[in-house]
């Protein structure tokens, strides 16, 4: 239903804000506006815009990876998970991060699920001593690279990537050295199995505190033990959501019902993404409580045979003792050279 339309007089509108304050009236928007203010617009942003932010200005960049700014997010409560890869590239001998934004002015077309999201790298400092076979977990906002052979050798060391400052600090070593550990998070702390060049009892494990600093001994958890059991054997992608096992392998998706003690099928998943190839590389996460799942596709625009990471979120639902999983979207996100290799996919908190 229409309304007949009135002769209305054409008044100017007037600017919310004086010129003078406004982002497009000087070259350098975060001195227009009082620090505090700029805090508490951008806490309330999503994360995954802030690599966009701070390329607008240094000033804009140095007050997003302020300790301030995520002290103000977590008083408001505007923490989130977020979704950092890490790559062995051929031609790095570190290995190199990233992770997911938005891409500038592109919105989000929900009837295709195309993602307008890509993988930016994140500058974190390179480690003195490159290491090799080394495992990573992500404890709140840090991404702890534990052990790996420097020299050729096991090493204790620990270090934490802080995602907030982009600084990397060195930890206490661990108790054992040891290469490519199997870690996880559990209570906010870093538990470490498995690959000690002497073997600590299997009846435990070590535990790290970052609120404490220290390492200590605990008694093997019923989760840690099948945590090991779930890896064993299997060449295939998995990740831990909620308790649950999920696992890609056989070209299907598949979680692990502890209490029949079997797995099963994963429902719903039928056509919502591409078919993977029989030799792509498929890589599941937690994100945030939902399944991140990143695979690698040939670019055939590429004139050097290189690949395309491929990122899709899904969310999980059960309903009747089964798990169901919807594509809320996914879509290329970064080029890499051919040998490039998935390191890790963590979720940590900012």
């Amino acid at each position: 239903m229409s309304f007949p339309e009135k002769k209305r007089k054409t008044a100017t509108k007037k600017p919310l804000l004086k010129p003078s304050l406004t982002l497009q009236s000087t070259p350098n928007p975060s001195l227009s506006l009082p620090d505090d203010l700029l805090l508490s617009c951008f806490a309330r942003v999503s994360r995954l815009y802030y690599p966009t932010l701070s390329l607008v200005s240094k000033s804009l960049r140095s007050l997003i990876t302020s300790a301030e700014l995520y002290k103000t997010r977590s008083l408001l409560n505007r923490e989130e998970r977020c979704l950092y890869v890490c790559l062995k590239l051929p031609s790095d001998s570190n290995p190199r991060w990233f992770t997911l934004c938005r891409k500038p002015n592109h919105p989000r077309k929900k009837k295709n699920k195309t993602s307008g999201n890509v993988l930016v790298p994140v500058p974190f400092p390179q480690s003195s001593h490159p290491t090799h076979a080394a495992s990573f977990v992500a404890v709140g906002s840090d991404i702890y690279e534990i052990g790996g052979l420097i020299n050729d050798r096991p090493s204790p060391n620990v270090s934490a990537l802080d995602c907030r400052s982009l600084s990397r600090n060195q930890a206490p070593n661990m108790l054992k050295a040891r290469k490519n550990p199997t870690v996880y998070a559990i209570d906010g702390k870093l538990c470490v199995d498995g690959d000690s060049i002497d073997s600590v009892s299997s009846n435990y494990i070590e535990v790290f505190d970052p609120k404490t600093q220290t390492w200590k001994l605990e008694d093997r958890t019923p989760f840690a033990i099948d945590i090991k059991e779930c890896r064993l054997g299997t060449s295939f992608s998995g990740c831990w959501i909620d308790n649950v096992y999920m696992w890609y392998g056989y070209r299907q998706f598949e979680w692990y019902d502890a209490n029949e003690l079997k797995w099963k099928i994963l429902k719903g998943m039928e056509g919502q993404l591409p078919k993977f190839t029989k030799y792509c590389d498929v890589q599941l996460a937690n994100y945030g409580g939902k399944m991140a799942v990143l695979w690698d596709k040939h670019d055939r625009s590429s004139n050097d045979k290189g690949k395309v990471i491929w990122c899709a979120e899904i969310a999980l639902e059960i309903c009747n003792e089964e798990i169901s999983g919807k594509v809320e979207w996914f879509g290329p996100v970064l080029k890499v050279p051919k040998l490039f290799r998935f390191m890790c996919v963590l979720d940590p908190t900012l």
